[in-house]
């Protein structure tokens, strides 16, 4: 007994003193995360951009660095700060600055329901604008799709020079997206490749509005055959027709050969809608993060 607890201790002690110096000769820091609050002149919607930082991030350096912007950013920042964090200190994926982009809310979530529908949905749906089952989460108001084009004219005009000002990035820029989220990464990439390079397609809301996303792609074939941009598409399993959805819109991508994509997928077996999330997310920053030198 004596002797197992000076092995653990002494393990112990080698762990800690191997952090020690690793902290030392890289100037590891963690937990590096920082809040902003934006009032967008241009749709008029308040933007609670929550900013995680590189373990080696220093302001007195002069590396700059990749941004991923992450839409959802209340719920979905935290697990990707606590994702990154872990596979930093791993060295699995680039040293990249991740921006959630979220919604000033508390305790009620019309906020977030507001924003994200009229945000994340590229086209009118009054389907949606009235549907009984989305408007019960805003205590049956209607709400207003259709905004994406201005939510993306937002990012380009405001979010971005914002944290470009802020931060010490470079021109090499993803976004992720989940269910609405992911119609809208779907439609950056469409209608802006010039200004996002990875792109996190999770679980995306391909049925809305007749599938418009669908024609939109069918369009920009029939006009571009090159579509520089590094993707990742992805949908759970048990979510029923979105999946026969996903596999119809990459295999689109892939039909129409576009010079300069590269395309992965994955179904992500027994995984719902909620809960593929979170598999996307790792997944997801390794296949577009992933180390370089590896």
């Amino acid at each position: 007994m004596k002797t197992f607890f000076l092995t653990t201790m002494t393990v112990v002690f080698l762990l800690c003193l191997t952090i020690g110096i690793r902290a030392q000769t890289s100037d590891l820091v963690i937990n590096q995360v920082q809040e902003h609050i934006l009032k967008s002149k241009i749709n008029g919607n308040t933007y609670h951009l929550f900013v995680s930082l590189p373990m080696h991030y220093s302001p007195l350096d002069t590396i700059h660095y990749p941004v991923l912007y992450l839409l959802d950013g209340n719920y979905f920042f935290p697990v990707a700060h606590a994702a990154r964090t872990m596979l930093d200190f791993g060295n699995e994926i680039e040293q990249v600055i991740i921006v959630g982009i979220g919604y000033c809310w508390e305790y009620s979530i019309e906020p977030w329901t507001f924003g994200r529908m009229t945000d994340y949905i590229p086209f009118k749906d009054i389907t949606i604008d009235t549907s009984s089952f989305w408007t019960s989460f805003v205590n049956g108001r209607p709400l207003s799709t259709g905004g994406g084009p201005a939510f993306l004219n937002t990012f380009r005009n405001e979010i971005i020079p914002f944290i470009d000002k802020q931060y010490k990035t470079t021109h090499d820029r993803g976004i992720f997206g989940h269910s609405g989220g992911g119609l809208f990464a779907a439609y950056c990439l469409l209608t802006a490749p010039d200004l996002f390079q990875r792109f996190g397609i999770f679980s995306p809301s391909l049925w809305v509005k007749d599938k418009e996303m669908f024609n939109m792609e069918k369009s920009f074939s029939k006009h571009k055959n090159t579509l520089h941009a590094k993707v990742f598409i992805t949908v759970g399993s048990l979510e029923g027709d979105m999946v026969t959805l996903m596999t119809s819109f990459a295999d689109s991508l892939k039909r129409h050969n576009y010079e300069g994509l590269i395309l992965t997928e994955h179904i992500f077996e027994d995984e719902t809608h909620f809960s593929v999330w979170t598999a996307s997310l790792s997944r997801g920053l390794r296949v577009l993060y992933g180390d370089k030198k590896k």
